[in-house]
C-alpha cells in the first residue's frame, strides 16, 4: 500500500472552501467583489505589463459560484489522492502549481498570440478581454489530470463527462474531456469559461509528470 496519505490534496480542498466561503461573506457588493478579483485573479492587462504577478499563485484560490468550486474541489478530490500517494506531497505541490501557473500564462498567450489581442494600458479603449479576470482551480487540475493519465491510464473511473455519468478507463475518460475543452478553446475563444487555461494546464501537467513515472506496472505500487 502506499505509505503517503493525501494531505495535500484534503488541504488545498479545505483552503478553497474557506476562501470561497470567505468571500460570499465580505463583499457584498459588485463593486467590492470586482475590485478582489481584479487584484487578485489573472488580469492580462496587469501581467502582461508586470504587474499582479502573484496572481499567478493567487488565482488559484478564488471562486465565486458555488457550482464553480464544488466541481473542480470533486475533480481534486477525484484524481489528486492518487497523483499525491504516487508522487508524494512535494512532487504533488510542484505539478499543481507549475500546471496552474503555465495555464495562466497559456491563457493569455493564446489571447495575444493567436487572437492577436493587444493589451496595452496606453490603448483606448482597452479591449474588455485585457479586463477580465481568469479565477478558479482548474488549470491546476486539468495539469493533475494529466498526471492521472500519465500515472494510472487503464484504471477505470466513474465520472460525469457535462452531466453524463460515464464508466470507462481514465485514458478514455480524459482524453475525451480534452478533446471537448480543446473544441471549446477554438471555437468559442471569448467564452466565459477559460478553455484555454484547461488546456494548457493539462498540457503542462501531462509533461511534467512523464518523469516522475514508475518503471515498473502499476499493481506492484499495491503489494
Amino acid at each position: 500500500m502506499y505509505e503517503q496519505k493525501p494531505l495535500a490534496v484534503y488541504t488545498l480542498i479545505i483552503v478553497n472552501a474557506i476562501v470561497w466561503l470567505t468571500i460570499n461573506l465580505l463583499f457584498t457588493t459588485q463593486t467590492a467583489l470586482s475590485a478582489f478579483l481584479l487584484t487578485f485573479g489573472v488580469v492580462p492587462i496587469y501581467l502582461l505589463n508586470g504587474q499582479n504577478l502573484f496572481s499567478l499563485l493567487s488565482y488559484m484560490f478564488v471562486h465565486v459560484d458555488f457550482l464553480h468550486i464544488f466541481l473542480n474541489m470533486f475533480s481534486l478530490f477525484l484524481f489528486g489522492r492518487d497523483v499525491e500517494e504516487y508522487l508524494g506531497t512535494k512532487k504533488f505541490l510542484a505539478v499543481y502549481f507549475f500546471s496552474g501557473i503555465i495555464a495562466a500564462l497559456f491563457h493569455i498567450f493564446y489571447f495575444v498570440t493567436f487572437l492577436s489581442l493587444t493589451c496595452s494600458p496606453y490603448m483606448r479603449p482597452i479591449p474588455v478581454t485585457c479586463l477580465i479576470p481568469s479565477i478558479g482551480a482548474s488549470g491546476a487540475i486539468f495539469g493533475i489530470m494529466g498526471s492521472y493519465l500519465i500515472f494510472f491510464p487503464t484504471r477505470r473511473l466513474a465520472a460525469f463527462l457535462y452531466f453524463i455519468p460515464v464508466i470507462a478507463p481514465a485514458y478514455v475518460i480524459i482524453i475525451g474531456f480534452i478533446l471537448i475543452q480543446t473544441f471549446f478553446m477554438l471555437t468559442t475563444p471569448f467564452s466565459t469559461i477559460a478553455y484555454t487555461a484547461h488546456v494548457g494546464g493539462f498540457v503542462a501537467g501531462l509533461i511534467a509528470s512523464i518523469p516522475f513515472r514508475k518503471r515498473r506496472p502499476e499493481w506492484m505500487l499495491y503489494s
